[in-house]
């Protein structure tokens, strides 16, 4: 009896412990799921607006006087000219919207983009003779459109430094005027404006991602839109020393000489589908 009473007395104190431990137990909830940030990429298409100047410091082009002639009507011209040339650059705002598409691979971010700009800019030359007269040819752009290349590299994850380049085309508009009785009497000038000029567009920049979909940038644009092709021409030979006599054949001829290039610096804005 006293082994069976030893028995039952053990199996209650086990039972005992035993729910004092179920107890004693806690359950911890399990760990909410910890959120990643999403990775960073430039790969994808962009669309954005951009804003700034456009400015040439070196004050534009010249203007040559080109005579189809010689002898002394030729001398009197250059006597007439000689040096007393003078030019002017306009700068003026510019402003637009542009598209394009990055791929990223690694710290590398390459692609291509166009754009379209307004702007009203003109380059202006002036030529003054001892008559005394003076004679104008402007030639003046007020759009501008580039498409091109760039390549650039991740400083960080969010800035990139990149280059680029590519065509630049823009109407150029051309002009000419001048106060001398003779050449718009007796002399009238014909005009020759080629308005369509391509070219080209250099420079490079810097583009911050301020979230996942949106940045911001400066770029920096070297353009030249080449010479053109653009005159005036004065029919009859109006120097020829006495401004009176129209001569068949001869013509002299005022040319914007020099490229028709400028700078640009503009702040970009762009929306990033990716």
């Amino acid at each position: 009896m006293k082994t069976l009473a030893l028995l039952l007395a053990s199996a209650a104190s086990l039972g005992l412990a035993s729910q004092a431990l179920a107890a004693d137990v806690v359950y911890a909830e399990p760990a909410a799921p910890v959120a990643m940030a999403p990775v960073m990429t430039w790969t994808g298409l962009y669309l954005g607006v951009q804003a700034g100047g456009a400015f040439n410091p070196d004050n534009g082009d010249n203007l040559a006087v080109v005579p189809n002639f010689a002898g002394a009507g030729a001398t009197f011209l250059t006597n007439a000219f000689g040096s007393n040339f003078n030019s002017e650059f306009e700068s003026s705002f510019i402003g637009g919207a542009h598209i394009g598409y990055d791929y990223q691979a690694g710290n590398f971010v390459i692609g291509a983009l166009a754009d379209i700009n307004a702007l009203d800019i003109a380059q202006r030359a002036s030529g003054f003779s001892n008559t005394p007269a003076f004679y104008t040819a402007e030639r003046s752009l007020d759009y501008l459109v580039t498409g091109r290349l760039r390549a650039g590299y991740l400083v960080t994850e969010s800035a990139l430094l990149y280059a680029t380049g590519g065509f630049a085309y823009g109407e150029v508009d051309y002009g000419f005027s001048t106060n001398s009785p003779a050449v718009t009497a007796a002399f009238p000038a014909i005009a020759r404006s080629d308005e369509d000029e391509w070219g080209y567009s250099v420079g490079g920049g810097m583009e911050v991602k301020v979230t996942q979909n949106i940045s911001f940038g400066a770029e920096y644009l070297y353009t030249n839109l080449g010479e053109g092709n653009s005159f005036t021409r004065l029919n009859g030979g109006p120097f020829d020393g006495s401004g009176a006599a129209v001569i068949p054949g001869q013509y002299t001829d005022f040319r914007s000489q020099g490229d028709f290039d400028f700078h640009t610096v503009t702040a970009k804005l762009s929306y990033r589908f990716n």
